[in-house]
């Protein structure tokens, strides 16, 4: 028997089903008032200011953790954000790595923050919005989760520890560097807003739902290919539920405004997906080969491992990380005490139950999942720790290999180890459960001994310890600014030395004006883009300076001082090796002209021959 349809927004107060008290598979929705939103929202932002501190006093000049990604980020966002107001028909089409076309999706493309760069121009405007969505990715993260597992049974504080164990899980410390990993929140939310709305037929809820998930798959295939295969495994459980039920009348309005739902999420699939099998097919270095993505795996020892930069667990667990080949993306260990409260939340029975204030009380069912939902979850952790493993698991790659040679959109994932995210997910909820039935039981023998206070005390304490858990090292380095003489030159432009590290700063400096350069930083090697970086080794000679005019090349800059970069080890020289010899060179015959300016050299590459050889 179905719920009756219910004129239920996000803050109605929802009523119990009009069902069996034997058919009840969880407490009802809970009610979510406009101060426990406005909390929930504010707590979210404060541990992000607090969590990243000081970041929050520097975001024109700062960004956290270094002067890698991020700084291509912050680029990435810009170029989406001014496409979308003045060319959105060739939005893939980037200013970066010219002439090649569809270079966006030469990276994930994050275009759901597009919107967020129609404010603002130029660097610093980047810098600002870049910290500014950093700092929105953990609080979404934090306000999705708890609002799921309000959704599911959970009390205040409990699920408050299923936001902290979700949004600040050791995993995503060595993830910081990456805005689309991190940017995980719309997962739990949209899940919260589905379920919300299908258990109480809210159309808009559901709507609502349906629209966040495809802004989350918007933000790159990194998660949304994952969360899209999870939705996809939800949706045949309901379909199993239903059937099972012997196949109830569904009401047209829900089976509507979810097929509407499910057309709005295929079409941002559809639209973000074109330019990345045209990538593949064009570019064979686009293609994830076998031995790229056992490059990214890691066998058994990750699951007890976490990042150097965590401040509890690094130390700790340094004998682990040694044993696992990619240090910053396998690193699985999800911290020691949401693992002891996933454990308690998975076998705890029920006990004294919830009180009016989310933190104990004599309600009715203590452990706030059922058994299959528990169970559930604990095998939703155990086949994606599995997954995330990649290929190190066996010899022969099993079974993260079926995925590779015949899931759709998984031969295309260079670092297997990312689907972890949808595990911290599950260890978050198991989390909450564990620490809502300690809370319970603490409140319990609290009351008897006139301690009334002790379960808000020790809530407080499991948050504290949560957050603690999930603290790490973020550096906030100054992010390099471009010389005003640099400013508005005519492009095609090359920034000199040109690496995979120093081509991301200058894909940030490309925001002033977006003018075209031949270089940037991309997932996968460039033919072309490899031709013209080796030819710079001897710049400026006669060589390298008919090659720039093959590409194109109208401007070179060459930076005497650079910052200290994030170094890509074993294969990114700079290109020239040494700035200030290349800088003494005589350009005499070459047809350049040359002039310096503070510690930049800007050359003008005049007409004259262009160098005879092929490129891709």
């Amino acid at each position: 028997m179905l719920p009756r349809p219910m004129a239920s927004t996000l803050l109605d107060r929802s009523s119990t089903p009009t069902v069996e008290r034997r058919e009840i598979r969880w407490p009802a929705s809970p009610s979510l008032g406009r101060a426990e939103l406005l909390w929930v929202i504010l707590a979210g932002v404060a541990l992000a200011v607090v969590t990243s501190w000081p970041l929050v006093l520097h975001l024109p000049s700062r960004i956290a953790p270094d002067l890698g990604d991020p700084v291509r980020t912050a680029w990435q966002i810009a170029w989406v954000g001014h496409a979308m107001l003045h060319d959105p028909l060739h939005l893939f089409n980037a200013n970066v790595f010219y002439p090649h076309p569809l270079s966006l999706a030469f990276s994930d493309s994050l275009l759901g923050y597009g919107p967020a760069a129609f404010f603002g121009r130029g660097t610093v405007a980047a810098l600002i919005r870049y910290n500014l969505l950093f700092l929105f990715a953990w609080s979404l993260c934090f306000i999705g989760a708890y609002l799921l597992g309000r959704e599911l049974g959970l009390g205040r504080f409990a699920a408050g520890a299923a936001g902290v164990a979700f949004s600040y899980a050791p995993y995503r410390v060595t993830e910081a560097g990456h805005l689309h990993v991190i940017s995980s929140g719309g997962i739990p939310l949209a899940l919260f807003l589905l379920l919300r709305g299908y258990r109480h037929s809210g159309r808009g809820l559901i709507v609502a739902g349906w629209l966040v998930a495809g802004w989350q798959i918007s933000l790159g295939f990194t998660l949304g290919l994952q969360f899209a295969y999870l939705l996809a495994v939800l949706a045949a459980l309901a379909f199993i539920y239903w059937w099972r039920a012997e196949r109830p009348a569904l009401p047209r309005q829900l089976v509507a405004v979810t097929l509407v739902g499910m057309v709005v999420v295929g079409i941002v699939t559809i639209y973000q997906a074109r330019p990345y099998l045209k990538v593949a097919s064009e570019y064979p270095t686009a293609k994830r080969t076998i031995k790229e993505v056992k490059n990214y795996s890691a066998g058994p020892a990750a699951l007890l491992a976490a990042s150097s930069e965590n401040r509890v667990w690094g130390a700790a667990t340094a004998g682990m990380r040694a044993k696992v080949h990619s240090k910053n993306e396998s690193v699985f260990f999800p911290g020691g005490l949401i693992l002891v409260l996933a454990l308690v939340g998975l076998i705890g029975v029920r006990g004294p139950g919830v009180g009016r204030n989310g933190v104990g009380g004599n309600g009715v069912g203590g452990n706030p999942y059922t058994r299959r939902l528990r169970i559930g979850l604990a095998v939703g952790i155990a086949v994606v720790s599995i997954l995330a493993l990649g290929m190190g698991l066996t010899g022969a790659g099993y079974p993260y290999r079926l995925l590779y040679n015949y899931a759709p959109g998984w031969n295309g994932v260079r670092v297997p180890g990312r689907v972890f995210t949808l595990a911290t997910l599950f260890y978050a909820l198991l989390a909450g459960a564990g620490a809502q039935l300690l809370i319970q039981r603490i409140g319990s023998w609290g009351e008897r001994q006139a301690l009334r206070g002790l379960p808000g005390l020790i809530g407080v304490v499991l948050l504290i310890g949560l957050l603690g858990e999930g603290a790490g090292h973020l550096a906030h380095p100054v992010v390099p600014q471009p010389a005003r003489a640099e400013i508005g030159l005519p492009g095609p432009l090359l920034d000199l030395p040109t690496d995979g590290a120093a081509d991301r700063v200058w894909q940030y400096f490309s925001t002033n004006g977006f003018y075209e350069i031949p270089i940037g930083n991309s997932t996968f090697d460039i033919t072309a883009v490899d031709d013209l970086r080796g030819g710079m080794n001897g710049f400026p000679d006669r060589a390298s300076v008919e090659k720039l005019r093959y590409f194109g090349i109208r401007t070179v800059v060459l930076h005497l001082k650079m910052p200290k970069l994030p170094g890509i080890v074993g294969y990114a020289l700079a290109e020239p090796p040494n700035v200030y010899a290349a800088a003494a060179k005589p350009v005499a015959g070459l047809g350049v002209k040359r002039r310096r300016v503070g510690s930049l050299v800007i050359y003008e590459i005049g007409p004259g021959p262009k160098a005879l050889h092929g490129t891709d």
